[in-house]
């Protein structure tokens, strides 16, 4: 019978998995979501382009530093090595500054 103890190990294993599993496109240059400032609301995140992740806080749950904002794909040179570092001095407080609230 199994204990309690590896109930919840077997729990937060499974909820770790399927988080990692359901978060964005990775490939080896990073999150890929195109071009965000050919959308409609540009850097801004909306609810229809955001639906999973709409009014949550938590945006590394599912976006990994070591996954974002590896690459321009505005294709007007902006200074991505620049971004990266503010992304990582900065962490989840700074995403609202070019994301929006996201809808909290």
């Amino acid at each position: 019978m199994p204990t309690i103890k590896n109930v919840i190990i077997g729990s937060l294993s499974l909820i770790c998995i399927i988080s990692f599993v359901s978060c964005g496109s990775i490939e080896d240059s990073g999150e890929n979501y195109g071009d965000l400032l050919d959308s409609p609301s540009g850097l801004i995140l909306t609810e229809e382009e955001h639906i999973d992740g709409w009014e949550r806080a938590d945006c590394l749950l599912c976006h990994s530093l070591s996954n974002i904002h590896l690459v321009d794909r505005s294709g007007i040179g902006i200074d991505i090595d620049a971004i990266r570092e503010e992304t990582f001095i900065d962490g989840e407080e700074g995403c609202s500054d070019c994301h929006g609230d996201n809808g909290i």
